[in-house]
This record gives C-alpha cells, structure tokens and sequence, in this order.
C-alpha cells in the first residue's frame, strides 16, 4: 500500500487544505459534497479544527459524501 501524500509531503498537504478550506469559505458555499472520502475527511477536518480554533461551536462548512447526498434528495 502506497501512503498518501498527506503522509509524505504533509508542508505541502497542510497548504493545500488551508487554500481549499479559504476557497469554498470564500464562495459561500454552505455544503461541501464529495465522492472522495480522504478528500473529505481532510477538507472538513481542517475546517473544523479551523472553527475550534476561531470558538465556533458549530461547524461553519459541514459536507457528506454525494452517495448520501443524493440519497437524501431523491428519497421521498
């Protein structure tokens, strides 16, 4: 099994997920909804260590993966 890059460059990962976080904060966005789990995990837990840091109690840019995102919209 091959580390991801998280692991291996973890400088250049940190500075990619501060820019993605600042990124999607700066469009309004108001889910984040992926089908990349690592992805996913790493967005919004920066984000949410963001928020820790800024005393927020509730997540300012919460997300879900598109197959439960798309469950929830098409169920009835």
């Amino acid at each position: 099994m091959v580390a991801p890059s998280s692991v291996k460059q973890p400088e250049i990962s940190g500075a990619m997920v501060e820019d993605k976080v600042k990124a999607l904060k700066a469009t309004g966005a108001e889910r984040v909804v992926s089908a990349d789990c690592g992805c996913l995990m790493n967005i919004l837990g920066h984000a949410a260590w963001k928020d820790k840091q800024a005393g927020l109690s509730k997540p300012s840019l919460p997300g879900e993966h598109i197959a439960s995102f798309l469950l929830r919209r098409t169920s009835k």
